[in-house]
């Protein structure tokens, strides 16, 4: 962990960083991140946000207004549930539905993808890739986030500029899970500098952490705040030494504004509305004690609300144009992403294949795995594919061909793609790509990994089972595996995609049973009863399950190999028969999987706008 400045080399260190450089042990880094000379000072007014609980409305902000000025760092203080980081969501533009109210910058009402473009919100709990290093991580936020007049050394240039603003020097090539959670703050800080943002918001950036790294990311944020930006956080329960470093002070109780102000008038206000504060008493405990008496009919209480909102709205209307109604973040007609889709798409498709390739458990089960399983089947089953006496057993060799196929490209998915998910939330909605881009470029790197695992294990199999040695029959065959594994894969990302980590692994195997029963192994076709035959018809499994045996048996083939004296199964037409299968399906079993991964895929791309929806 850094050893946290003393406030006079914070003060030097500061007024170098004015001057373009950043000394550190009597050596001079040269930065270029620009300051902002014309800062942006947000205003919000008659704030309202209803959700719905329970078949019940529920207001979490009550018309709450207030002012946030460039190059001043503002805590915003309060007890849990009074709407801290409800406020910071609604006026960083991620909560949007249910808001009604005004909000201007710099006297401008501006239209919704620019206002992302100016504000920067990092979460409490920043997700990031876990197998992408720090260095990664800045290049291809920058990649994604500025403009493509930008060129790659100057991309460079500004990264190398945020490492050493922020501190990361000796972390820049360790992978995001390997990095403490000091130095996971200070990334969620670079992702959202290098676009050099005008505005930024931070949800209470000092939880998990101990008191010398809190200092840090404050510190680093304070400076921030000096270089002209407006910057506003939401600290639970800081220590006098680190409320010293904020400005300004924006208290919130039920999801109204009990005071807003200067540092230094914070304790006065109090006193002079009946709230004296004890001698060496942190101030901010006293303002939280203070706030979590609002439940009781206390008159000076409700005296002190009261001015601090006309107090907040007679600020606003000084030095500030009258603004009438507008619509909330109206939406603009201008470019809504820096970059065009295509560049999104190749950016996205190289992370995702390098964060997969240094994934051991998505390496291991896709490659290793199969060709393991293989081998284990392989040796299990061998040499009984052109044995009439073994039929039965080649049969159920497919039947388990194909569970593996999609346990092992389904689950694999599940157990990997939620975290991705709360990654892909998140940068979408600070304008880093369309939902279009991630969803192609999640398929096109994931495509190649698929297909090589499941072309090992069939290889693998199909030669240890003794299999027809044929060149169209494992071409045939090798197609039925990969739209299997195809479809799998999807099916795998779409349960990721709408479920938690902790519900996605049971909803996959569950909703795999219907379609395996009704795959013809199980029970053949004509055995069901008439109310459940059409089920057959949309049933993967069955599409997959026959692809396979007309593979096999089917294709002119004619006749077996038999051991013993009488094989009733030599003929491949009694095959067919007994699993009431007709020949010359195979094209009728592509084109179904085929449809269903088309259908498959239109789930996906409108579970991925869903998800974004549910977060809305």
């Amino acid at each position: 962990m850094d050893v946290t400045c003393s406030p006079l080399s914070q003060e030097r260190r500061l007024e170098s960083r004015y001057n373009g450089q950043i000394m550190e042990d009597n050596h001079a880094v040269e930065i270029s991140i620009p300051l902002m000379h014309n800062g942006a000072n947000l205003v919000f007014q008659n704030i309202s946000y209803l959700i719905q609980q329970r078949k019940k409305e529920k207001q979490l902000l009550k018309n709450i207004s207030g002012i946030f000025r460039a190059g001043r760092l503002t805590a915003i203080l309060g007890p849990s549930g009074a709407g801290k980081s409800t406020l910071l969501n609604v006026l960083s533009g991620f909560k949007t539905q249910g808001v009604s109210g005004n909000i201007v910058i710099n006297n401008e009402v501006i239209d919704r993808q620019r206002y992302r473009q100016l504000v920067a919100y990092t979460a409490q709990d920043v997700a990031l890739l876990p197998n992408i290093t720090l260095r990664e991580s800045l290049h291809y936020a920058a990649d994604l986030k500025l403009s493509k007049t930008i060129t790659q050394q100057q991309k460079g240039k500004i990264v190398n500029d945020v490492i050493a603003v922020l501190g990361l020097e000796k972390c820049a090539l360790t992978q995001a899970q390997l990095l403490s959670g000091g130095e996971k703050k200070r990334l969620s800080i670079g992702l959202e500098l290098v676009s050099n943002p005008q505005i930024m918001f931070f949800d209470e950036p000092t939880s998990g952490l101990d008191s010398v790294a809190s200092l840090q990311v404050i510190s680093y944020m304070k400076d921030l705040a000096r270089q002209g930006r407006c910057v506003v956080s939401v600290i639970h329960q800081p220590s006098s030494e680190l409320l010293e470093l904020f400005d300004d002070i924006y208290v919130v109780v039920d999801g109204r504004c009990m005071y807003q102000g200067s540092l230094d008038d914070l304790i006065p206000t109090f006193t002079e509305a009946g709230f004296p504060c004890p001698p060496y008493y942190n101030r901010a405990d006293f303002v939280l004690k203070i706030a979590s008496k609002s439940n009781q009919c206390n008159t000076d209480f409700e005296k002190l609300m009261t001015k601090s909102e006309k107090s907040v709205n007679a600020t606003m209307s000084i030095g500030i144009q009258e603004f009438g109604s507008t619509e909330f973040l109206a939406d603009g007609r201008g470019p809504q992403y820096p970059i065009g889709w295509w560049k999104q798409f190749s950016i996205l498709t190289r992370r995702t294949s390098l964060g997969t390739i240094r994934n051991p458990a998505l390496m291991g089960l896709r490659f290793f795995g199969h060709i393991l399983f293989g081998l284990t089947i392989g040796f299990v089953f061998l040499n009984i594919g052109d044995d009439a006496s073994k039929v039965l057993s080649n049969i159920s060799l497919l039947i388990a061909f194909l569970m593996f196929i999609i346990f092992a490209n389904a689950m694999t998915v599940i157990l990997t793609f939620p975290l991705e998910m709360a990654v892909f939330v998140r940068e979408h909605k600070s304008n880093y790509y369309s939902v279009s881009a991630y969803f192609f470029s999640k398929l096109v790197a994931d495509f190649p990994w698929m297909i090589t695992g499941v072309t090992a294990f069939q290889l693998i199999m199909y030669y240890l089972s003794g299999q027809l040695n044929e060149t169209d029959r494992i071409v045939m065959f090798w197609g039925i595996c990969v739209l299997f594994g195809w479809l799998s894969q999807v099916y795998g990302l779409i349960a990721g995609c709408l479920f938690s980590i902790e519900v996605s692994p049971f909803i996959v195997p569950a909703s795999i049973i219907p379609a395996l029963l009704f795959s013809g192994f199980f029970i053949r076709y004509n055995e069901l009863m008439d109310c459940f035959k059409p089920l057959t018809l949309i049933s993967y499994f069955r599409y997959g399950f026959e692809g396979l045996v007309q593979a096999t048996y089917g294709h002119n083939r004619t006749e077996l190999g038999c051991e013993e004296i009488f094989c009733y199964y030599r003929k491949t037409s009694k095959i067919l028969e007994a699993l009431h299968m007709e020949p010359d399906r195979y094209w009728t079993d592509v084109a179904g999987l085929s449809v269903w991964i088309v259908l498959l895929h239109i789930v996906l791309y409108f579970s991925l706008r869903l998800r974004l929806r549910m977060n809305r």
